[in-house]
């Protein structure tokens, strides 16, 4: 298990020495890994707005409680370096016809043309999940608040984020998100694909 840990965190790594990586967006809904379960997963994006430009980032998710999961980002690419720690809190989850409704508290350090900025990032989350014809699907929304500070400037960045993930490959989950600007943000389209493991086999295969 160790080593598998340490082998999941240097390919993180070295996906973020490639100068890639995903800023801002969710990729996640609001439901919750198991516990003894972990996922290592890759999200592209596509900035579609302020000049345009591509990022990729790699993240590590994780069982903490029954009720929260946290997770670890890290890459680059038109924004020149990212990581960020966030936790996920699900306080209702999806029972019934009730969605699960959450809040993400996300810390991000970034990096672009050798200015450092600083954020702190809240999203609530709403899921539900649905049976469809393309198999087991969980659509979500969110509203990423994210403050941004650096030396010369501070400022609050608003996004509304709709997206969904499938669960219908046993091998891997995969999703797609939109993040629209609505103030000091910018618009882009990200697309995540996530890898499961249980503590006690190895790969979900």
């Amino acid at each position: 298990m160790k080593k598998l840990i340490f082998y999941s965190l240097a390919t993180i790594t070295f996906l973020s020495s490639q100068s890639w990586a995903n800023f801002l967006a969710l990729n996640e809904t609001a439901e919750l890994l198991p516990e003894n379960y972990f996922k290592l997963g890759l999200a592209p994006q596509l900035r579609l707005s302020d000049g345009g430009g591509f990022n990729i980032g790699a993240f590590f998710d994780s069982y903490l409680t029954e009720d929260t999961n946290f997770r670890v980002t890290i890459g680059g690419g038109k924004v020149d370096f990212f990581t960020s720690a966030s936790l996920k809190w699900v306080p209702f989850p999806d029972v019934g016809r009730q969605p699960a409704l959450g809040l993400r508290g996300a810390l991000i350090y970034s990096r672009d043309e050798a200015v450092g900025f600083t954020s702190v990032q809240f999203a609530p989350i709403v899921s539900k999940l649905a049976e469809t014809t393309l198999g087991k699907m969980v659509p979500y929304i969110g509203l990423p608040v994210t403050y941004v500070s650096s030396k010369d400037e501070s400022f609050t960045g608003i996004q509304f984020a709709v997206g969904a993930e499938w669960f219908n490959n046993k091998d891997f989950h995969s999703g797609v998100e939109f993040d629209l600007n609505l103030s000091k943000s910018f618009t882009a389209v990200s697309v995540f694909v996530g890898f499961p493991f249980d503590q006690g086999i190895g790969y979900k295969k």
